[in-house]
C-alpha cells in the first residue's frame, strides 16, 4: 500500500504541486511554484546544464534496496516514512555514543561528544540527508531519485570517527554476507552507498576484500570521491570496483572542493556556492531531509535546500542505479562498464588533471524506456 501511494504521489507531483493532509490534492503548476528539484529536471528552457534529467522517469516494477552506510538515519523523519528497513549499528566502539553494536541504527544522541571534544551536528544528520536524496517520499517536496527504493540504514561512524574494520563489516553485512557476532541481514542491498571519504591513498587489502565480496554477491558499491580540494581519491572511493562519484556545480563544472583523479568513475551535482546567474538552479544546493534548531535549541525535523559535497553527489548516483535496476533487476555490477556510456555527458576538463576525462551523469528517458 505504501509503494502504491508513493508511486501515485510521484505521478501527481509531475502534474502539479502535491499537498497531503490525509489525502493528496494536486494543483496546477501555473498556480504554484515549481516543485521539481532542479537537478532532476528534464529538457526545458530553464533546465540546469548538469541536471540528471530523471524527473519524468517512473520507477520500474522491482523494488530495490539501497544500503546507506553512514552516521545512522533518523527513523522518525517524515520524509523517510515507509522507506526504512531494519538496519544495524556497526560501530564497535562502546564509547561512540550508543554503547556498541546493536540493531539501533539511529545517529548519536544530540550533544554527544568524543571525550572532551564536541563534534559537528553533521554526525547526527548526515545519514538522514543522504538517505533522503536516494528515496525521499515527497514530504515537503523532498523527492528522492527513486521514491520507490527502500533504505537499509547502517551506522558506521559517530563522534569518535570510524574504523576501517567497521566499514568492511558494514559492506559485507549490507550485501547479505555473514559478519561474526552480528545477525544476518535479511534484506540484502543491490546498491551500497558510502558517502564517506578520508582513508588511505591506496585501498588496503582488508577493505578491498570486503568490496570484492559485496560485488561478487551482486551489490553495486558507490562511494563519494571526497571533499579534498582536487587531490587524488582516498578510501573507499579508490578501491577497485567501486563507482566513485565526484561533484559538479549546476552549470556542469567540477566543483573546487571535489577530489580530482582519473579514476573517478562519474560526476554529478554536489552543490556549492550560489552561481551568479538568474535561473531557478543558481542556488546550487541540494534538497535534503535534515534537522534545524529552533531559537530555543530544540531539534526540528525539516526539509531544506542546503546540501553541498560529494557526500550528496554519491546518493544521486545510488538513487539512479536503484531506478535503473527497478527496470532491469537482473543486471550485475559487472554490467556497469558496458552500459555507462549511455548515461553520461561530457564535463569540461581541468588543467590540473590532464589525464582526467570527466563524465557527468544524465539519464535520457528513452534509454530506460527501451530497456523495459
Amino acid at each position: 500500500m505504501v509503494q502504491t501511494a508513493l508511486k501515485t504521489a510521484t505521478r501527481q507531483a509531475r502534474l502539479g504541486w502535491v499537498i497531503c493532509l490525509g489525502v493528496c490534492l494536486t494543483l496546477p503548476l501555473n498556480t504554484q511554484a515549481r516543485n521539481v528539484q532542479w537537478y532532476f529536471e528534464a529538457d526545458t528552457a530553464t533546465a540546469a546544464p548538469a541536471s540528471m534529467k530523471t524527473e519524468p522517469i517512473e520507477p520500474g516494477q522491482a523494488q530495490v534496496v539501497v544500503a546507506v552506510i553512514d552516521s545512522g538515519v533518523l527513523s522518525d523523519h517524515p520524509a523517510l516514512t515507509g522507506k526504512l528497513l531494519p538496519g544495524f549499528d556497526m560501530v564497535s566502539d562502546a564509547q561512540a555514543g550508543v554503547g556498541g553494536r546493536s540493531s539501533n541504527h539511529a545517529p548519536s544522541p544530540k550533544g554527544t561528544s568524543c571525550g572532551q571534544r564536541m563534534v559537528s551536528s553533521s554526525f547526527r544528520t548526515h545519514g538522514t540527508e543522504v538517505a533522503s536524496i536516494v528515496a525521499g517520499n515527497g514530504h515537503q517536496e523532498m523527492w528522492g531519485v527513486n521514491p520507490n527504493a527502500m533504505i537499509l540504514p547502517i551506522r558506521v561512524f559517530g563522534p569518535c570517527g570510524m574504523t576501517r574494520e567497521d566499514l568492511a563489516d558494514s559492506i559485507r553485512w549490507a550485501a547479505g554476507l555473514p559478519v561474526a557476532g552480528v545477525p544476518m541481514n535479511r534484506s540484502p542491498a543491490k546498491v551500497i552507498n558510502i558517502s564517506i571519504s578520508g582513508g588511505a591513498t591506496e585501498c588496503r587489502p582488508a577493505l578491498q576484500a570486503a568490496v570484492d565480496e559485496a560485488i561478487k554477491q551482486g551489490a553495486f558499491v558507490v562511494a563519494a570521491a571526497g571533499n579534498n580540494f582536487q587531490r587524488a581519491l582516498v578510501e573507499p572511493a579508490n578501491c577497485e570496483g567501486v563507482i566513485s562519484v565526484g561533484a559538479l556545480s549546476a552549470d556542469n563544472r567540477i566543483e573546487n572542493y571535489s577530489a580530482l583523479d582519473p579514476r573517478t568513475t562519474i560526476y554529478t551535482v554536489g552543490g556549492g556556492p550560489a552561481l551568479r546567474v538568474s535561473t531557478p538552479w543558481a542556488d546550487n544546493k541540494l534538497r535534503v531531509a535534515t534537522i534545524e534548531l529552533s531559537v530555543l535549541g530544540a531539534e526540528q525535523l525539516v526539509v531544506a535546500d542546503k546540501a553541498i559535497g560529494t557526500s550528496f553527489a554519491a546518493p544521486l548516483v545510488s538513487g539512479f542505479l536503484s531506478l535503473w535496476l527497478s527496470h532491469r533487476p537482473n543486471l550485475k555490477p559487472t554490467d556497469w562498464a558496458s552500459h555507462v556510456h549511455q548515461f553520461v555527458r561530457s564535463v569540461p576538463k581541468l588543467a590540473k588533471c590532464p589525464d582526467c576525462t570527466p563524465q557527468g551523469l544524465v539519464v535520457p528517458e528513452s534509454i530506460l524506456k527501451a530497456q523495459r
